[in-house]
């Protein structure tokens, strides 16, 4: 096995494989991952402290960078816990649906487990959502189970494993799937009346749970994840080929400081496996990169990494337009002609702001099951208040589709 505490100078001396480890476990962090971090900080430490836990929604279209946001919150919440108390056995065992992972510790007197995940499945009914909940906690229940009992068992694990959060990825599931809303909001209040912090990850119409009155009391934060803005306006004056004219005068933008920091040349602490920049916030390069990944930080991330491996794989020192071009059209299945990567600069401005936010796959199985089958669908049971019937508040869900509209267009 190659020895990291022996690594060469230069990345072009390294295997190809160790390139592509070092870059698969290098994160940086934007506006919005240092707002979700903050979030979650300030809801862990408090957690078992108040005789009620809160709630938090964490949302964002998909490919926006939520995921990975939470996951760099929870790899250093284990790290720190993990030098707090370093006995016993910690481990962070892998989640079916989901790139989270939950925090256990094994100690002489039990199991702990400061943080769980739940990932929601996209078809969720009641028993099912209750079932996944439990197991998260290491409790099956079985296929019948009563929810009173169910609830008393599920608050005795959350005390004797010192659960501080659970962490619910998908959540969009809830609505999409068809599930009574004020079903899971009872799921959700059992926990929070546990004391621990329960935070919803999920596409922006997730933010439909707020208006369940079982849990919207208990919502404390609300963290939307949206694209980078950007606009030709952003960078100096350029020639026909995109090249920068003069000196550098406006401050870079949140989106420019991101791609300057992924290029940015420090040795073998460099995000990017290679000895020579990119001039990834060029304008050039960054007006491509930023409408090939929609301004979603986890889309053009996705991008860059592929590209980086092709340019890995044939020994290039840094990455080059034709890497993305080739990376581009295999994920996106483009034409030459909508291939960012294949246009002249000139026509990149042309077109920049072009790209519109694409509907997800889930939204467009959720809208061909309700033309499908709508008039099919069960009534709510009677006795229970559904959104439908409540009066309807200014949609957050709403805001986050125009955000996401307006950054991906450069809109200010």
């Amino acid at each position: 096995m190659f020895d990291h505490a022996k690594m060469p100078a230069k990345f072009a001396d390294w295997p190809r494989e160790e390139r592509v480890k070092h870059l698969a476990f290098r994160f940086i962090k934007t506006p919005s991952t240092k707002a979700v971090e903050q979030s979650l900080d300030q809801l862990f430490w408090p957690a078992g402290l108040d005789t009620e836990g809160d709630g938090c929604f964490i949302v964002g279209q998909t490919g926006a960078g939520k995921t990975t946001a939470v996951r760099m919150f929870t790899d250093r919440a284990y790290e720190t816990l993990r030098t707090e108390d370093p006995a016993g056995t910690w481990y962070r065992p892998k989640v079916f649906g989901t790139d989270l992972s939950p925090i256990v510790h094994k100690t002489p007197n039990g199991v702990r487990r400061p943080i769980a995940v739940v990932w929601v499945d996209p078809r969720p009914r009641f028993n099912a959502f209750m079932a996944h909940t439990a197991l998260a906690l290491g409790i099956d229940f079985g296929s019948r189970f009563d929810f009173g009992r169910a609830s008393r068992e599920v608050a005795a694990a959350i005390e004797e494993q010192k659960v501080k959060m659970m962490l619910f990825d998908d959540v969009q599931h809830i609505v999409d799937g068809g599930m009574d809303t004020d079903g899971a909001g009872d799921v959700l209040k059992v926990l929070t009346k546990g004391g621990i912090q329960v935070v919803c990850i999920g596409l922006p119409n997730a933010l439909d749970l707020e208006h369940n009155a079982q849990f919207e009391r208990l919502v404390a934060d609300t963290q939307i994840v949206v694209p980078f803005r950007c606009s030709s306006g952003d960078f100096p004056q350029t020639d026909e080929d995109g090249n920068a004219i003069g000196l550098e005068k406006q401050k870079l933008t949140p989106f420019r400081k991101f791609m300057a920091a992924v290029d940015k040349r420090d040795g073998n602490r460099s995000f990017l496996p290679f000895d020579e920049p990119s001039y990834l916030s060029e304008p050039d390069m960054a007006l491509r990169i930023h409408q090939a990944g929609e301004g979603f930080a986890g889309k053009i991330m996705a991008l860059i990494k592929r590209a980086a491996k092709l340019a890995i794989n044939d020994g290039s020192a840094r990455i080059t337009k034709q890497h993305f071009e080739m990376a581009y059209r295999k994920s996106s299945r483009c034409s030459d002609e909508a291939n960012w990567f294949r246009l002249s600069f000139h026509e990149v401005q042309e077109r920049f702001g072009s790209v519109k936010a694409k509907t997800t796959r889930e939204e467009i199985m959720a809208a061909t099951r309700e033309e499908e089958d709508g008039a099919s669908r069960p009534a709510p049971r009677s006795g229970r208040k559904t959104r439908g019937k409540r009066e309807k508040k200014p949609s957050l869900s709403d805001r986050a589709t125009r955000d996401v509209e307006d950054a991906i267009a450069g809109r200010r």
